[in-house]
Formats: structure tokens, sequence, C-alpha cells
């Protein structure tokens, strides 16, 4: 599968990306309506896909071509095919991402909180995310179809980001479908656990003058994994994997919006979580959930069918990858 492939190359560059410099993110981007879409798709098939989005006259396009892949995505992956498509629309929600897989049939790999989380990873701020295909992919010409949105609108997302997002999306894919059949497990959890861990690093960090050793996000994503009862659920393997990608988000500086949609996002998918969250000793656990399912279910309500089973480039067929 093209995610493991992914993920594989990923890990790899985390090693070599070490401890350096954090990125900081640009201020908040401003984006007009935008369809992207794969270059793989026939002529119905496009128009399908049109329809499908509900893509206005008029709006601006993007063709993702196999060719930028690569180049898009921050990966060395051998690509062949681009189907997956997004309709990107601006949000009037103080910063939030909303994602919509409207498909959920044909996006085989990535799930909406997948999406989403790699969206906030990699700097996406105020924007709703509509993702389609026509054939069966595994979901990763979507991601790079956003991000080719962004470098159009005039601020190319941090490299450095992108590549962290994407080993999001590797690594957690990878976690998703070895556990998704283990009892106390599910992809809302998996990915709820994700954020906390970025917010309890980002608040270390903030409390350290911007600084945190590897030992001490090694630990965050222990105590994280315990809280939520995954510690005895995951293979050393996978806790290894959150490991090294928790220490490579490290290295990321986020603005106060996208810290602020990172917890936010935190306690909307445990609001609706279900009873694996009610088991779950979480940071979150101080907050009034019944008034946090009346505030965002309005909000969540169209994609909260949840995460069927985040953004990657070449998209896959079940069973090859794209």
């Amino acid at each position: 599968m093209k995610l493991k492939k992914m993920m594989t190359v990923g890990l790899a560059s985390l090693t070599l990306l070490g401890v350096t410099a954090p990125a900081v993110f640009a201020d908040k981007i401003a984006i007009e309506p935008i369809f992207t879409y794969g270059e793989s798709l026939t002529a119905a098939q496009l128009e399908e896909t049109r329809e499908t989005l509900g893509v206005a006259e008029g709006t601006n396009e993007l063709v993702v071509a196999v060719s930028e892949l690569n180049g898009l995505l921050q990966d060395s992956y051998p690509y062949n095919q681009v189907y997956s498509s997004t309709y990107i629309t601006p949000a009037d929600s103080d910063g939030a991402v909303s994602v919509e897989i409207l498909t959920p049939e044909t996006i085989t790999a990535i799930t909406e909180a997948q999406y989403k989380n790699a969206a906030i990873t990699a700097g996406a701020v105020d924007v709703d995310i509509k993702v389609a295909s026509a054939v069966k992919v595994d979901g990763s010409g979507a991601l790079a179809g956003v991000y080719k949105a962004f470098a159009d609108a005039g601020s190319t997302l941090d490299a450095a980001a992108v590549e962290v997002a994407q080993e999001e999306l590797a690594v957690t894919s990878a976690v998703t479908e070895e556990n998704q059949a283990n009892s106390g497990y599910s992809d809302e959890l998996m990915n709820a656990a994700i954020v906390e861990m970025k917010q309890d690093i980002q608040e270390a960090k903030d409390a350290n003058n911007g600084t945190l050793s590897a030992d001490e996000i090694r630990q965050i994503v222990e105590d994280v994994l315990k809280n939520y009862n995954l510690d005895s659920i995951l293979s050393a393997d996978n806790i290894a994997n959150i490991q090294n990608l928790m220490i490579n988000f490290g290295d990321i500086n986020l603005t106060i919006e996208q810290k602020e949609q990172i917890a936010a996002f935190g306690e909307e998918l445990q609001a609706t979580g279900g009873k694996l969250f009610e088991q779950a000793k979480t940071a979150w656990s101080n907050v009034d959930q019944e008034q946090l399912k009346e505030d965002s279910m309005g909000i969540w309500e169209s994609i909260v069918q949840f995460f069927t089973n985040l953004f990657g480039g070449n998209d896959s067929t079940t069973t090859e990858t794209e």
C-alpha cells in the first residue's frame, strides 16, 4: 500500500530533519473558491467529480499532475496516477478547518479526521474542504491539491510542515489499518489522541522557551496513549512511529490561531466520540460535554458520519497505491 511505503520514506526523513530551527507558520492565508482535480480523470469522470463536489460555475480550477506529486507532498514515492479531487472554499469560522469526504466508498485509506489533522498541521486555516474521487484510491491526490491551491493563492505552505503532515497521514493510516478490528480502538480515538499530543507538546514548548527534548516528547506520547487506553492495544512499532512523528512535529512552531484549532478539534472529537471517549481519561475531561455537543453538532452534522475507513499524493486503487 502506498501509505505504508510513504511512511517508510518519511520516517527516514525524520532522522535527517533532526532538531533544527523550528519552522514558523505564516499568518492566515486568504483563498478564493478553487477546484483541484487529478489529471488521470477522463472527461466524463471530471464532470462527474465536479457535480459530486458541487463546484460552482466560474470557480477557478487547478489540475494536479502526476509529475508534481513528489514536490507537493515532499516525498519520493513513484506515483503513476492521480484521481482524488477537492473543492476548497473560504470559511467564516475564525480559523477552523472542516473536511467532508463525499465519496467515502472510493477514498479507501484516509479519513476525514486524518485529513483535517494533516491540513491543520500543514498550516491551512479558515477553509472548508470537500473530497471526492471517481475511482477507488487512497485519497492522497486530494491533499496534494490542497497544497497546490494554497500555493496558487500566493502562499506556499512550509515544506517542513507539509512533510510532517504527510508523515502524520502515513502513520495514523497504518495504525488504524493494523488495529481497526481490535476492541477498544477507533480511528476517532486515535486522532483525538494525536490532537492531544500536539497540544501537550506545544504547551510544554511554550513553558520551556520553545524547546523540548526528544525524551520529553516520547513521554508525552506514552502518557496520552495511556490516558486513551491505547497503550495496551498498539504495538511497540506503532508507538515508536507515533513518537518519531511527534518529535518531528515538535520542530514546528504553530500560530496562536492554529493552536486554538488543534484544541477545538480535540474537543469536537471527544464531544462526538461515544463510549470509548467516556472511558478515556483525557485532558478534555473538564469540558462540559453536553454543551460541546450542542455547540459543535451544527458544524459537524454533515461530516460526523465518522471517518469511514490525511491527505497523500498519488491515489491508489484498492489493490495498489497511487
